[in-house]
């Protein structure tokens, strides 16, 4: 019998957001299999180092060789400790992705293809894409091979709102999250005339879980929780390979 698999998080980019992934992680896995015992839970190993160098300002600069070896790095550590799978809880930071050893992209659950399998389940709608701007900068989500299947479903923000958007997201790093917030994001959502928002960074999914306590804020597309909720289907496909 195979080992049972184990789920690596690289985290730290925010600490707030790796540490909330993690918690949402289990608080589904209980949801969904009522375990008899805690010992039934997934195992999970995460790497939660906020000195990681800021992935926008390393975009911006052009300057991101260190970014790449780091991530390079922990993934390869994490592997060797027994992640069968990683995720790495940083949108931004999938822009050097392409740049790693492919026995370690393979690892890798991708939270740019969760937002793309949120919105096949989301059905139809405008949403808006709040992203980091590093992110915007590299057209991460533009890029990818299921672009062009949702691009008329997705709002690009332009200039002035893409500068508000990136200043909400780093306030998402520094304080909790609260009515006032939630609703600046919801405002976004309506200037635009759009359904809900996308969770093109990682923070927002402090956002996701403030509306699971206390309902309000926008309608939220958000990949962690999507992969948190979709993990007991990827073990068990695991463990029967």
């Amino acid at each position: 019998m195979s080992a049972a698999p184990v789920l690596g998080v690289l985290g730290g980019m925010g600490p707030l957001a790796s540490a909330a992934f993690l918690q949402t992680v289990y608080e589904v896995a209980v949801e969904q299999v009522a375990p008899a015992a805690e010992q039934q839970l997934p195992r999970c190993l995460l790497d939660s180092d906020p000195a990681m160098p800021d992935r926008t300002e390393a975009i911006l600069s052009g300057r991101t060789d260190e970014l790449t070896r780091l991530v390079a790095e922990r993934v390869e550590a994490l592997v060797r400790l027994g992640a069968t799978r990683v995720v790495m809880t940083c949108v931004t930071a999938h822009h050097v992705v392409d740049r790693l050893d492919p026995g370690l992209r393979a690892r890798l659950l991708s939270v740019v293809d969760a937002v793309f399998a949120e919105l096949d389940v989301a059905g139809e709608g405008r949403f808006l894409m709040l992203a980091t701007t590093g992110t915007r900068r590299v057209r991460t989500f533009e890029r990818a091979p299921r672009w062009p299947a949702v691009a008329h479903r997705v709002v690009m923000p332009p200039p002035d709102a893409q500068d508000e958007i990136h200043y909400l997201l780093y306030r998402l790093k520094r304080e909790p999250v609260g009515a006032e917030l939630a609703q600046r994001f919801q405002r976004l959502a309506d200037r635009f005339d759009c359904q809900g928002v996308i969770a093109g960074c990682t923070e927002m999914h402090l956002v996701t879980r403030w509306r699971r306590a206390h309902g309000g804020g926008p309608v939220l597309l958000d990949p962690l929780l999507g992969i948190a909720t979709g993990l007991s289907k990827l073990t068990d496909d695991e463990e029967t390979d």
